[in-house]
């Protein structure tokens, strides 16, 4: 602990229970560079209705706590927000999606079978790609095989509503793996369950070209 100007200690934990004091433990969640890795995931939890998954916090907490060490202050939670939107959706390039559909087929046995058909953009370049697979997501990472984007395994994925209600949009976690063993996550949004996941591929692939980790 260290002794401000003012007439209150600042510890970057708390060292009662807020409900001692009737108080309780969300509303005076802080951020600051001494954070643990969950913090930040707790506050878009609670405040902005996203559940990241678990595996995903230390790095989430790293990209807030270079934040907090660049500014030198606690971040509230209107900026961390806009920091995961600009980390981990706002993120078009290299790769884009210019346009997509799937067509579904069920065999004899009651088995689906998609097919993902596709324009995609990389910087001014687009180009068309095919693939199928047992369900969206499996069809569109066998589409995009072969374009110089198949430097990666699919690790895991998880999906949930945002708000309620008939115009709840969908937000898809993606857990990608590049070929030097390095993990990288993406986030997609849309009102569009099959849209979701797929824009959240391209932003873990986006986001390893940016941090050059393959």
């Amino acid at each position: 602990m260290k002794k401000t100007k003012t007439d209150f200690w600042e510890v970057p934990y708390l060292p009662i229970d807020p409900a001692d004091v009737g108080r309780q433990y969300e509303p005076i969640i802080r951020i600051n560079s001494q954070s643990g890795k969950g913090g930040a995931a707790f506050i878009m939890q609670q405040n902005f209705d996203f559940d990241l998954p678990k595996a995903m916090h230390p790095e989430f907490g790293s990209v807030v706590q270079k934040e907090t060490d660049r500014i030198g202050k606690e971040l509230k939670p209107d900026r961390i927000y806009d920091l995961f939107m600009a980390e981990y959706v706002d993120i078009n390039a290299p790769y884009r999606m210019i346009k997509h559909s799937f067509n579904e087929t069920t065999d004899a046995e009651g088995n689906s079978h998609v097919t993902f058909s596709g324009t995609l953009a990389h910087k001014d370049t687009t180009f068309d790609v095919v693939g199928e697979g047992n369900g969206p997501i499996d069809a569109f990472f066998n589409a995009i095989r072969g374009q110089k984007m198949d430097k990666f395994t699919f690790v895991d994925y998880s999906e949930h509503a945002i708000h309620a209600g008939s115009d709840s949009k969908a937000v898809a976690y993606i857990h990608l793996r590049a070929m030097n063993g390095k993990d990288v996550f993406g986030v997609g949004i849309s009102h569009n369950i099959s849209l979701a996941p797929l824009r959240g591929i391209l932003s873990a692939i986006n986001r390893a070209k940016r941090m050059e980790i393959i």
